[in-house]
């Protein structure tokens, strides 16, 4: 968005992302405000329930966050760009170019760590994911030979989670194949109806079930149902469900982390 002048280390600061949580609890930086998406993110921790919310969804109460007197302010241009204006008159504000559901999530993260003070830690920890990446691979022995993939259900519609998304970055890592319909780059997701099923299939299914999505499936459910029990990886109860509020909101480091504990769970 430009240039900001923000504080070597800041002390009060807001984020407008579950990104930039993730990635300042991630650094250590314990936020004064944050967005909501529903309930806080489990996997963060008790912490994460204590920041004073200001604002749900994408719709920052900029009053809560002036109230909060914050000395810098985290977020996306996706989800606030439209109100940069008003938060840099607030704080010096610094937004990523993209949310991460892309895939770039690593870049994210580095400016975020930047603009906290932190470059060198956040090296630091990618390193340390990167061990981590490796760790499982070894375990895996040919994570290569396997082929995930990753679908949500919500109000009737299937969504397919390609190479290019968030948790498509941390399985492309890990070194797994990906079916031709998901193997993709440029979409972080497809849409796909349930006519195209066939094309979802793998040698692992990870199911996303997001709770606050109306028509969210669980695992039992698609084991249950007639079509989709026509999957291979159904039949042979190859079926992981994961968290949405990981897989798909986290989009950082500590929730590429859990993605690893997940894969480990499944498989291991």
């Amino acid at each position: 968005m430009g240039t900001s002048e923000v504080p070597l280390l800041p002390e009060r600061v807001v984020v407008l992302d579950i990104a930039a949580l993730d990635a300042a609890l991630a650094l250590d930086v314990q936020p004064v405000g944050t967005i909501r998406y529903g309930d806080a993110p489990a996997y963060l921790g008790d912490v994460a329930s204590e920041i004073t919310v200001v604002g749900e969804d994408n719709q920052p109460n900029l009053e809560a966050v002036l109230q909060l007197t914050p000395d810098l302010i985290l977020g996306s241009k996706i989800s606030s760009g439209k109100l940069y204006r008003q938060l840099s008159q607030i704080a010096p504000t610094v937004l990523t170019s993209g949310s991460g559901r892309e895939g770039d999530w690593q870049e994210n993260f580095q400016l975020f760590a930047e603009a906290l003070g932190q470059p060198q830690r956040a090296e630091q920890l990618l390193a340390e994911y990167d061990r981590q990446v490796t760790e499982l691979q070894q375990r895996l022995e040919a994570p290569d030979e396997i082929e995930v993939s990753v679908i949500a259900t919500a109000r009737n519609r299937i969504a397919a989670y390609t190479t290019g998304s968030f948790s498509g970055s941390v399985l492309h890592d890990i070194g797994f194949g990906r079916n031709p319909a998901q193997d993709l780059f440029q979409s972080y997701a497809v849409r796909l109806s349930q006519e195209k099923l066939s094309s979802l299939d793998g040698d692992v299914l990870f199911l996303i079930y997001s709770p606050h999505f109306e028509g969210s499936l669980v695992k039992a459910a698609i084991s249950q149902d007639p079509i989709w029990s026509q999957l291979e990886a159904v039949q042979k109860d190859r079926v992981c469900e994961v968290p949405g509020e990981v897989w798909i909101a986290g989009r950082s480091l500590l929730a590429a982390q859990e993605i690893l504990k997940d894969v480990e769970d499944c498989l291991l």
